[in-house]
């Protein structure tokens, strides 16, 4: 199935894969916008989504790492889960939501189908949004995606969603042959969490693309809030000093990518 991938900002991205037309961690405020979530968790919005969210059209599933944060999921992204076919989500968050959403434990599968005969398999990834347990408590469960279909030519399509590095990583990259990642980089910092990332920096995402043996990546998580520490500039600045500057795709924000997975 050809894929293209468009890149919306923050944390989301839409994945049109054969006749499917995913999206993961519906993010569409304004500019401007300003959420509390609790004394030391306010958060801003530095950037618009390039495409409204009323001209994104069928959605046939949300890929949800959590619920609870806006930078994941925010308030006009979450008036598109009514209307996407299947919301998949963490088993607390899918509690939270009800409706459509569909709560998976790490290593759960299912298969999405569709009209045209095509299938994807979506295997929920462990994530650890945090580098403690007080932290992680705090800031509750979350998660990523591994999707794999019939004719993948390079490995499976891993999305860390929020996370830090952690061993459990290793063992992903055992499970699966991964041929593109999109990693939650960002380096997101709040003050109720003091120094601790609640993401990932890019030194653990080149880790993590080492790890997978993925050949190829697409950052997320980098831009759009405030709480986000690590910009683009950063990013690539890493990356090329661990010689992996090619395997960094930057697709153009609101632009489809051809991506060969």
């Amino acid at each position: 199935m050809k894929t293209k991938l468009t890149y919306l900002g923050g944390a989301t991205y839409l994945l049109e894969i054969g006749n499917f037309r995913l999206l993961t961690d519906p993010g569409f405020d304004p500019k401007g916008t300003e959420r509390s979530e609790g004394p030391g968790h306010d958060l801003k919005k530095i950037m618009s989504p390039p495409v409204p969210a009323d001209q994104i059209g069928r959605i046939d599933a949300v890929l949800l790492s959590h619920q609870q944060h806006y930078d994941n999921l925010d308030k006009i992204g979450r008036t598109l889960l009514p209307k996407a076919g299947r919301v998949l989500t963490t088993k607390e968050s899918a509690k939270v939501l009800g409706d459509n959403a569909e709560g998976m434990a790490p290593w759960d599968t299912t298969e999405l189908k569709n009209n045209s005969g095509e299938t994807i398999r979506v295997t929920a990834m462990p994530a650890e949004h945090g580098p403690s347990p007080e932290v992680r408590a705090a800031t509750g469960d979350t998660m990523g995606f591994l999707l794999e279909w019939d004719g993948q030519e390079n490995g499976a399509l891993y999305i860390t969603g929020d996370t830090v590095y952690f061993p459990a990583i290793e063992e992903i990259g055992k499970r699966f042959k991964i041929g593109t990642a999109i990693l939650h980089m960002g380096a997101a910092k709040i003050p109720a969490a003091g120094d601790n990332r609640l993401t990932m920096n890019a030194e653990e995402g080149v880790k993590v693309l080492k790890i997978i043996g993925a050949k190829q990546a697409l950052a997320a998580h980098y831009e759009g809030w405030e709480h986000y520490t690590e910009k683009r500039d950063g990013i690539e600045a890493t990356f090329a000093a661990a010689n992996m500057s090619d395997r960094l795709l930057w697709p153009e924000l609101g632009k489809a990518m051809k991506v060969n997975i």
